[in-house]
């Protein structure tokens, strides 16, 4: 069977500048697109290793080891032993994720390619059919991007689950149960009394609130207060926000308190306003609040 190693190396080249790419992207290295290149080059030329029997030495653990050192200190630098582990321990993790990927691939699309030595090999041909091609040039950047996608997902829910926390807002006799997110994005606030505003998602807790509460919340400036007297009317306030370009007015309601609780320990912000939005805050439900950032920090401990 004749071995053709330029394609056998490219098809190599490809896989190896994905992980190592992948990599840089997981730990937010900022690693050139040329360092990247040439520890790729590095990385693929192990495919000499099937002509060069000499040279069956580095397939051992240690020396594969050894070269995957060399092959991060290209593309990343070196700064500290402790630096370069990290990188290799990732690029470790994210071989061993993408590589069942990459295997799944190639047997969903049934294509000529054999592992020999832990090298992508073709059986038949010695070139690759059309499938393996098709892998390489359309696979390749589909693995990246779905690889890419799952990180920035992990990421995401990472920080969502740091960021929850259970709320429970009091007024009068009502009091309302809320998961909130703590979002640093949140500079909402009451320009007249500079207290800071959470929001509350009114499509869940609604029922919580009067009907004249709620048609504030609908729309303030169309309010008519003139026929009803309730009690919260009191507590209303009008805030300002900007949005797309333009003002807009959200309805807020002063609360007797707001109870943060995170990780076990209860804390109560004492001066906050509760903005009342009918947007959907979370699509998938994960929350139902936006807690101000402030309101975590300027808080006493609960009784």
């Amino acid at each position: 069977m004749t071995l053709y190693l330029d394609v056998i190396w490219f098809l190599n080249f490809c896989i190896d500048y994905v992980l190592i790419s992948l990599t840089a992207y997981v730990l937010k290295r900022n690693a050139s697109k040329k360092r990247i290149l040439f520890a790729s080059l590095l990385a693929s030329s192990y495919v000499f290793l099937i002509i060069f029997p000499e040279l069956m030495l580095f397939s051992q653990p240690v020396m594969k080891f050894i070269l995957s050192v060399f092959i991060m200190i290209v593309a990343f630098g070196f700064k500290r032993f402790k630096f370069v582990m990290k990188n290799i321990a990732m690029f470790y993790f994210v071989s061993f994720v993408t590589g069942g990927g990459i295997f799944g691939l190639h047997y969903f699309m049934q294509s000529d390619a054999v592992i020999m030595n832990g090298v992508i090999t073709t059986k038949s041909s010695g070139m690759g059919d059309p499938i393996s091609w098709l892998f390489v040039v359309v696979g390749v950047p589909l693995l990246w991007y779905f690889s890419k996608k799952r990180v920035d997902d992990i990421s995401v829910e990472k920080m969502d689950s740091n960021s929850l926390v259970k709320v429970s807002i009091k007024i009068d006799q009502t009091i309302i149960s809320a998961n909130g997110l703590i979002d640093t994005g949140n500079k909402l606030y009451d320009p007249i009394s500079k207290m800071p505003v959470m929001i509350l998602d009114m499509n869940k807790h609604g029922d919580s609130f009067p009907e004249v509460i709620r048609t504030a919340a609908k729309d303030v400036l169309a309010l008519n207060t003139d026929d009803n007297e309730h009690p919260w009317l009191n507590r209303l306030r009008i805030v300002p926000y900007r949005a797309v370009g333009h003002q807009q007015f959200l309805a807020c309601l002063k609360p007797d308190h707001v109870e943060i609780e995170k990780e076990g320990v209860s804390l109560v912000s004492p001066q906050c306003l509760i903005g009342l939005s009918w947007t959907v805050l979370s699509s998938e439900g994960q929350f139902d609040a936006i807690v101000h950032p402030k309101m975590s920090m300027q808080h006493v401990q609960a009784s």
